[in-house]
C-alpha cells in the first residue's frame, strides 16, 4: 500500500462517526434504580424501578405511555409490594408480587442451569393466569429486594418460610 493510500485510509477512518447503538428507553427515571427491566411484545417494557426504601414501583407500558403504575405512589411500594425466593443450587427463582383489584400479579426472574427468563405474571379473581414473558433480555436485580421489602408468606416459592 502506497504512503498515499494509507494516509487517505487514516483520515477517512478518523472523518467517519462511530456506530452507536442506542439503549432502549427505560421506564425508570435517572435518579431510580432499575430492579427489573425488559421488553416485552410491542414494544412495551416492564420494569420495577425504585430508590428503597424511600420508593418502589412496578410499572407496564411504553415510555412516556405508561398504562399500569403499582403502588400510584411509589413511596407506598416498599411497605405493599412483596418478594419470594426459592434458591437452591444452580437454580434461583424470584417473584415481586401484587394484587390491584381483584388480580394478582407477580414479576418473576427465574434462573436454572444458566437459562434465565423473565416476565410478569397474571391471575385474574377468576382464577385465569395468563404469563406475560420478556421478549428480550432480562436484566434484573430483584434479589436486592430480599430484606427490603416485606417477605410473601402465600407464595409457593419460599413454602411459607420467611426470615
Amino acid at each position: 500500500m502506497t504512503r498515499f493510500a494509507l494516509a487517505a485510509l487514516v483520515v477517512a477512518a478518523a472523518a467517519t462517526p462511530p456506530i452507536t447503538v442506542a439503549a432502549p428507553a427505560s421506564l425508570c427515571a435517572p435518579d431510580e434504580t432499575a430492579y427489573f427491566e425488559c421488553a416485552m411484545a410491542g414494544g412495551k417494557r416492564l420494569a420495577v424501578c425504585g430508590a428503597p426504601p424511600e420508593r418502589l414501583q412496578y410499572r407496564f407500558g411504553k415510555p412516556g405511555a405508561i398504562e399500569l403504575a403499582h403502588p400510584a405512589a411509589a413511596s407506598d411500594g416498599p411497605r405493599t409490594l412483596l418478594i419470594a425466593r426459592y434458591h437452591r443450587y444452580r437454580t434461583d427463582r424470584l417473584a415481586l408480587s401484587f394484587e390491584r383489584e381483584g388480580v394478582s400479579y407477580a414479576v418473576f426472574d427465574d434462573q436454572e442451569d444458566g437459562r434465565g427468563r423473565g416476565g410478569v405474571e397474571v391471575k385474574t379473581a377468576d382464577g385465569r393466569v395468563r404469563e406475560l414473558a420478556c421478549a428480550g433480555p432480562v436484566a434484573s436485580r430483584l434479589s436486592e429486594l430480599v430484606g427490603v421489602v416485606a417477605c410473601d408468606r402465600e407464595s409457593a416459592l419460599n413454602g411459607g418460610r420467611c426470615p
